[in-house]
């Protein structure tokens, strides 16, 4: 039987230097420090990456987060970034996210959710396609392909795929995001995914 694991506590920490201001998550009071400490790690590297890539004199950033889940020893967190350059048609946004065990500090890749013979790939491909058609999503030609390298996040029911704007859908839509019930992949799922801790009761 799998005992629930109380969240993790996080608090935020914000910077602001001109026109970049920056919030970004930091875990506190853990027991574990070890595990706090690099989780902490891969949220400020994420942060730091995101902002130099777009911090020049004449574009103003702002980074923010959202936690989309944090229970059972699973953290799954949105960093987004907003920024805009001076005399730019329009602002623009970039996220990514992260997902850890709180237990260990593994920073789950999207292969290792799954079972590598379940083919995942194939089988979350036509989920999208089909998802895509059915919602009249405006793509630009072909439904995105997941690949090894798919940006996704969890939520307390779903695996969340998403894409960027401008990757397969007109800036106007925003982001493009595929919410996967956790149904759906329990049979591709490996031993050790975050899935499954959230499933078990």
């Amino acid at each position: 039987m799998f005992d629930p694991i109380k969240p993790v506590k996080v608090i935020t920490i914000t910077s602001e230097k001109g026109p970049t201001k920056v919030m970004y998550p930091k875990l506190v009071g853990m027991k574990d420090k070890k595990v706090e400490g690099q989780i902490n790690k891969d949220i400020r590297r994420l942060v730091d990456s995101l902002k130099e890539e777009v911090e020049e004199p004449d574009t103003s950033v702002h980074i923010s987060y959202t936690i989309k889940v944090n229970r059972n020893g699973v953290l799954s967190l949105i960093i987004l970034l907003d920024f805009y350059k001076e005399h730019a048609a329009h602002p623009m946004q970039v996220q990514k996210a992260l997902t850890f065990s709180t237990l260990t500090g593994q920073n789950f890749s999207f292969p290792e959710l799954f079972n590598p013979n379940s083919y995942y790939k194939t089988r979350l491909t036509r989920y999208v396609s089909n998802y895509i058609k059915a919602e009249k999503i405006p793509v630009f030609d072909q439904p995105p392909k997941v690949n090894d390298k798919q940006e996704y996040y969890l939520t307390e029911q779903m695996l969340v795929l998403f894409y960027q704007i401008y990757e397969y859908t007109p800036y106007a839509y925003g982001f493009l995001e595929i919410p996967v019930p956790f149904d759906v992949v329990m049979q591709m799922l490996s031993r050790n995914s975050p899935i499954r801790q959230l499933t078990s009761r």
